[in-house]
């Protein structure tokens, strides 16, 4: 049983119920729905909220973190009661609905969990949340451009060029101060990532972000870039043969059927091979079930995955003075079964990165259960779970995690990363030539 991080807490007070609470063998009770709708607390979008409304957004965050939050124990130093107390005088001093959102996002970030958030109204989006078309990222310790997706742009700006300043400050400084304090993270290179790649140039679409910029000779240069404009991204599947007869499918999502009908199209091809690398370094995750399915391909056993709990502290415990938060494990069917006539039985390799997020972290840590291959790369974001989604004050909304998964032993890989069993870390040499060490390195295993 985990001790609990929480001190005392600010009491919470509930309005009494008008109707008494009724239960049938045949109907479901109507208490939870009048209690957790909140129609009254999620206000349609208007420029400038109330204090009534300022404040019931920022208790009904506070609370549902407070009662169902299951990583508390990743945030040890922070007093929930006290975050509260200092919120209230920011909500209430914001004088407009984009000011409340911005004191509002800084607040779920204190809790260190890539599943919990709190997002602005999509009235605000374009303000907020415009970026260019491109994508940067963080590459031993420099900001590099990793991919340019409209042609206007491909003409002025290349991969591999590096991004030194951001409106006139040090790129690192830049990210350190405008923008980390938004991010909500679980692990070091969770935040790294949406610091210095999918959160560093957003903000108002009318507004040009200024670049400098240098190219691998040191030449630097200024470019003032508009956030807007189509940007053309990768291929969300991909399959091809390798040399040596080694089938390869990057997967970037686990969102939809979509994903696992791909892998099925490729298995006539993936039959024939003698090794499979399956690529799920830019994958962001969804639902786990769409990653079990393919992992169904590549064995008869059944696959186990991650053990999963929910907080079951209670008030009686509490009024038994326990201050310990308890741990009710989730319904497990004891591995997932999908008999195939035929599966894939040679080496398999699976790439991860900073990228590989949540759903698709379920998919590597049973893919490491089933002892089917080999892991290659770098850590993976390091958060999963359950998020909880609820409506806030002028259109936004939240999301709070509500699932603790971890390795059927006990041991963490939420707040640090499924480890790869062969690490290969991304290089600036290696992005500035198009070469991919982590598959070289996938390739050269299944080999052995």
């Amino acid at each position: 049983m985990m001790r609990s991080p929480l001190q005392p807490l600010a009491v919470l007070v509930l309005s009494a119920l008008a109707a008494p609470l009724t239960a049938t063998a045949d109907a479901t009770p109507p208490l939870p729905e009048r209690l957790y709708k909140v129609p009254a607390i999620a206000t349609p979008y208007k420029p400038v909220l109330t204090t009534e409304e300022k404040v019931a957004g920022l208790s009904l965050f506070w609370a549902e973190a407070r009662s169902s939050f299951v990583h508390f124990d990743h945030v040890p130093d922070l007093a929930w009661d006290q975050v509260y107390m200092d919120y209230l005088a920011k909500v209430i001093a914001a004088p407009t609905t984009r000011d409340y959102y911005r004191v509002m996002m800084q607040l779920a970030p204190l809790l260190q969990d890539g599943h919990t958030n709190i997002y602005a109204p999509k009235e605000l989006q374009a303000e907020l949340y415009a970026r260019p078309p491109l994508r940067t990222v963080l590459v031993e310790d420099k900001v590099l451009i990793e991919r340019v997706g409209n042609p206007a742009l491909q003409a002025r700006l290349q991969p591999g060029e590096e991004i030194v300043a951001v409106d006139g400050e040090p790129v690192l400084q830049y990210g350190r101060q405008h923008i980390e304090p938004f991010v909500s993270a679980s692990t070091p290179q969770d935040r790294a990532l949406r610091t210095y790649s999918y959160q560093l140039l957003m903000g108002a679409a009318g507004k040009p972000v200024k670049l400098r910029v240098r190219t691998a000779a040191g030449a630097e240069r200024d470019e003032m870039v508009e956030r807007s404009g189509s940007y053309k991204g990768p291929e969300r599947f991909v399959f091809k043969t390798l040399p040596g007869d080694i089938a390869y499918i990057s997967i970037d999502h686990f969102e939809s059927e979509e994903s696992v009908k791909m892998f099925e199209m490729a298995m006539p091809e993936i039959l024939k091979a003698k090794g499979l690398v399956i690529d799920v370094r830019r994958n962001g995750g969804g639902s786990s079930d769409f990653g079990l399915m393919i992992l169904s391909w590549l064995s008869r056993q059944p696959i186990a995955s991650a053990a999963s709990y929910r907080r079951d502290d209670n008030a009686v415990s509490r009024a038994h003075a326990s201050r310990a938060a308890s741990w009710a494990p989730l319904a497990s069917d004891g591995g997932y079964t999908e008999p195939h006539k035929e599966v894939f039985n040679g080496p398999v390799a699976v790439l991860i990165g900073a990228q590989t997020f949540s759903a698709a972290e379920d998919f590597t840590v049973a893919f490491r259960l089933m002892k089917r291959g080999v892991i290659v790369g770098e850590a993976t974001g390091g958060s999963t779970g359950q998020p909880l989604f609820f409506a806030l004050p002028g259109g936004g909304n939240a999301r709070i995690c509500v699932k603790r998964d971890v390795y059927p032993d006990g041991s963490l890989f939420v707040g640090k990363g499924v480890m790869p069993d062969v690490e290969v870390g991304r290089t600036v040499a290696a992005l500035r030539s198009g070469a991919d060490p982590v598959l070289d390195r996938a390739i050269a295993e299944l080999r052995k």
